[in-house]
């Protein structure tokens, strides 16, 4: 009866931390749950707190356990997977800060962006920033539990992932982030093109004219009006790639 009472804790630690290496991988190379700004030990606590809370519906397999080290880089490779969609969003995201802070002038302007802790252009963090607003306000947090609760029926633990499952659909979403990037900033490059455009012809016409003088003001209002304007389409450009999922079954 003693040795019952010391093999079932170590049987029910060992299921939730296997657990715990699938919803981590999914919470904190997400966006919201994986931000540097919340303490280290409020995510370790989130994830083991979500990981008991699920071990309770997950059947535990003695086969999959018998070597649990051959099964945790699954585990953590499924769990990067259902993120894959959300991180390339956001990468088109700051791709297009780079070409809209490079059309506007704003390319020399760096600030520090909250989710990889290095030097960005400073549209780059505002698109990040409005990120976390659009992941919020559609719920995509909520969509991501629903995909992780979802991977443990398509993906049962001790199960293998195939490179076929996922290395194509990996490649071929990636190709995402230069349209997601390129049709944010088009707006922006299409208006300063204009823009540029227009006082070449004037320079030509009046030699005396300061073009640096005029252009630089007059891009940067010309190409902020387009921004704000643009941004009423910025949910569907991000929308689709937000619910990519690139983990097939």
């Amino acid at each position: 009866m003693k040795s019952l009472s010391l093999a079932i804790p170590y049987l029910y630690f060992l299921h939730v931390t296997v657990i715990s290496v699938r919803v981590g991988s999914t919470l904190m190379f997400a966006p919201i749950w994986g931000h540097p700004s919340l303490p280290m030990y409020l995510r370790v606590i989130l994830v083991f707190s979500i990981a008991a809370g699920v071990s309770a519906f997950i059947p535990y397999s003695p086969e999959a356990y018998s070597n649990p080290g051959s099964i945790l880089p699954t585990e953590f490779l499924i769990g990067l997977l259902l993120t894959m969609g959300i991180r390339i969003a956001f990468a088109g995201l700051h791709l297009a800060g780079q070409l809209v802070s490079y059309h506007l002038g704003f390319g020399m302007v760096q600030a520090i962006d909250p989710q990889t802790q290095n030097r960005s252009t400073l549209m780059s963090t505002y698109f990040i920033l409005l990120g976390y607003v659009l992941i919020l306000t559609s719920n995509q947090h909520h969509m991501m539990f629903r995909a992780l609760a979802d991977s443990y029926t398509a993906f049962p633990l001790g199960s293998s992932v195939p490179m076929d499952h996922w290395f194509d659909a990996v490649i071929k979403a990636s190709g995402q982030i230069f349209i997601v990037g390129w049709k944010i900033a088009l707006p922006v490059f299409g208006a300063t093109f204009i823009v540029e455009t227009m006082v070449g012809f004037l320079a030509r016409m009046q030699p005396q004219l300061n073009v640096m003088v005029v252009s630089a003001p007059l891009k940067l209002l010309v190409g902020i009006l387009a921004l704000g304007a643009s941004l009423a389409f910025l949910p569907r450009v991000i929308g689709p790639v937000m619910t990519t999922m690139v983990l097939k079954r």
